[in-house]
């Protein structure tokens, strides 16, 4: 039989447990409103590197190498993004950068016009070992 204070504690675990799922539930939103998928596929730099898109459109970086990238988000804002897969932490938060795998993608849907500026991080056989590649999505009409 529990005591009073086991109850009580057991009633907070599960109180946190449940907060926690919800908070998760809410920002893993992962489909795009519009329904238009854009891929930037990644082999020796971005394609398209200059990319246009609608407000609610998804980009979807795809790694076409034999090796991991690192797609680095310039000036990227949480209340920009409605949905997205790769670029969020274990609570939903938006991280301004996501290494993706040999063949695998990272997502991001957007809710404002705007123009994010992104660089890809990849090996390379050139002096150094690493290469950096700049893109651009412009997003919506821009406002004048």
């Amino acid at each position: 039989m529990r005591t009073r204070e086991s109850r009580f504690h057991f009633s907070i675990v599960m109180g946190i447990a449940a907060v926690i799922l919800l908070v998760a539930a809410c920002a893993s939103q992962t489909t795009s409103r519009t329904g238009a998928v854009h891929d930037i596929r990644v082999i020796e730099g971005p394609e398209p590197a200059d990319l246009s898109v609608n407000i609610g459109d998804e980009v979807r970086w795809v790694n076409a190498r034999n090796l991991p990238i690192r797609v680095d988000l310039l000036d990227i804002k949480s209340e920009h993004v409605s949905c997205g897969r790769g670029f969020f932490n274990f609570i939903g938060m938006i991280q301004d950068s996501a290494t993706i795998k040999a063949n695998e993608s990272a997502s991001l849907c957007f809710t404002k016009a705007g123009v994010l500026s992104y660089n890809i991080r990849m090996e390379s056989a050139l002096p150094g070992g690493k290469t950096i590649v700049s893109g651009v999505v412009r997003i919506g009409k821009m406002p004048k």
